[in-house]
């Protein structure tokens, strides 16, 4: 019997890491959920990068410098623990602590086969770049972003409203100087907007919804076979909002890439193939992606399906490697 995916890893005594760059409260989490959710807890760490701030909140405070800069950040400590890792090895880890800015540890921590890093600064440096194995930039327009970091900030981590509304205005020169830049090197990159469809007539108070981009270099070797199904029948009996889907191709920063974008809501009986081929492709018996409701599935539920498709084949190609 040919072993699973999941089983693969498991025996492979390799760490591949999955670096997911983006400004604070930019959906860096919600987009690597599905992987989570594909690969299982048990083979799956992560941490944020926030651990690797060289300076707490009171001393950013004081020098007027704002974590976006990598002078605020052990960049250099992190790519060397994300090399011990990758070999397999414990390091001792710093922490943040979010409640109230200070740094604590170090703390023993080993690594799953798989690595999620989230934070400002992945893949910065060349030294980082070489330590990841597949980049993600994540660029949710301005006017989401904020909308997200506010809800994120106030509800999560009690922030003031104002407090977060002015560091949102503070960080924006930073961000574009030194956050911003790595989408250059990213394998994908998942722009995010505010959906162009008009709302569903007959709600009152319509969910949030959302244009979905997903801009991927081009793959060399073929993937694996999957399928997108559209059941007319079902699409014109069930669907209850409208949706849209596009693919170009394109040039990005110099690079042939595939785009492929995806606004409002899809029904469940278009992604449901898909997701059962990559779950039986990983070993895996749980969804992937996030649900609208009972029967739809978002703009960036459909970002978390391929995104994990494509991890699927870089993984394969990781482990036909060893």
């Amino acid at each position: 019997m040919t072993a699973s995916l999941q089983d693969r890893l498991r025996s492979s005594g390799r760490v591949f890491v999955v670096a997911v760059a983006g400004d604070s409260g930019s959906g860096k989490t919600t987009l690597s959920r599905g992987i989570r959710r594909l690969l299982g807890d048990d083979l799956i760490s992560t941490f944020s990068l926030d651990d690797y701030h060289s300076l707490d909140r009171q001393e950013r405070r004081v020098r007027r410098i704002t974590p976006l800069n990598p002078e605020a950040n052990h960049l250099d400590l992190l790519a060397e623990h994300l090399g011990s890792l990758r070999r397999g090895e414990e390091i001792k880890k710093p922490v943040y602590d979010h409640s109230n800015g200070t740094i604590k540890g170090p703390v023993p921590f080993r690594s799953a086969p798989v690595l999620i890093i989230e934070g400002l600064h992945p893949f910065y440096t060349p030294d980082l770049q070489r330590e990841t194995d597949f980049k993600i930039f994540v660029d949710p327009s301005r006017a989401v972003k904020r909308r997200w970091k506010i809800k994120r900030d106030c509800i999560d981590r009690h922030y003031e409203r104002e407090a977060v509304k002015k560091e949102i205005l503070g960080r924006e020169p930073d961000y574009k100087l030194y956050v911003d830049v790595q989408k250059i090197y990213a394998d994908a990159v998942v722009k995010i907007e505010d959906s162009r469809l008009p709302p569903p007539f007959d709600m009152e108070t319509p969910p949030e919804r959302y244009s979905v981009r997903l801009i991927q270099e081009v793959m060399e070797a073929s993937p694996s076979e999957v399928d997108l199904t559209i059941d007319l029948s079902s699409l014109f009996r069930l669907a209850e909002s409208e949706f849209s889907i596009s693919f170009q191709r394109d040039d990005y920063y110099g690079k042939p890439v595939s785009v492929l974008t995806v606004d409002g809501e899809l029904h469940r009986s278009m992604i449901e193939g898909l997701e059962e081929k990559l779950c039986s492709l990983s070993g895996s018996t749980s969804p992937i992606c996030d649900r609208s409701g009972d029967d739809r599935v978002s703009s960036t539920g459909m970002a978390q399906i391929l995104l994990s498709w494509w991890l699927l084949e870089m993984l394969d190609r990781h482990l036909s490697g060893l």
